[in-house]
């Protein structure tokens, strides 16, 4: 893939996490009662399974150090 900021190739890999991988908006919180409590208005990138990490593609520039993320269907 190339970067969409520098038009270098940019290197595939993944993002992990030990639960709900999320984007929130500037202003609120993801933080609740438990590990799982997001804002209602965040962004799931990648869902938490009890047996496996949250886990998501994502691509990596090394020239302008930016990482672009395909956001899943949210249902």
């Amino acid at each position: 893939m190339k970067c969409p900021y520098c038009g270098c190739e940019m290197q595939n890999g993944i993002i992990q996490a030990d639960n709900l991988l999320s984007w929130t908006p500037d202003g609120e919180s993801s933080f609740g009662k438990t590990r799982w409590a997001k804002s209602p208005r965040s962004v799931v990138l990648a869902p938490y399974y009890f047996l496996q990490p949250a886990e998501v593609e994502a691509f990596y520039c090394s020239d302008c150090r930016k990482i672009v993320i395909d956001v899943p269907d949210q249902n």
